[in-house]
């Protein structure tokens, strides 16, 4: 297994293929990053569940208002540019951190590209 690339670049990496959400999921002593694709699953990065800490701190701190990250806690937040530059096209990502359980998801960042049309129901 390999370490996982850093958010920002999985974030790139996602959008590059015009991904709706990324996820990262703990499974079976695995992290693994999925970008969901036009309804498919696509695996972006596989690695031991021990490097979950550090990825999820270093997504936590490009978020707008970041303040201090606790590890399994459940927390909304939100990129726009304040803390880290976000790829060409994309106008915002949600992204929210869930409390870490064997197969379920830790993390899930929702892109929102530019011209898509809000419905309202995230605040933006």
């Amino acid at each position: 297994m390999t370490a996982l690339p850093a958010f920002l670049d999985l974030v790139h990496n996602a959008a590059a293929a015009h991904a709706s959400e990324v996820n990262l999921r703990i499974e079976d002593g695995r992290t693994q990053v999925v970008a969901m694709v036009r309804g498919d699953a696509i695996l972006m990065a596989e690695t031991g569940a021990e490097q979950a800490q550090t990825f999820l701190a270093d997504a936590f701190s490009r978020c707008d208002g970041a303040d201090s990250f606790t590890l399994g806690s459940a927390r909304m937040m939100r990129m726009t540019g304040e803390r880290a530059p976000l790829p060409d096209g994309i106008s915002t990502a949600l992204v929210q951190f869930l409390p870490l359980r064997e197969g379920g998801r830790a993390l899930v960042v929702r892109l929102s590209y530019e011209g898509d049309v809000c419905c309202g129901t995230c605040g933006g």
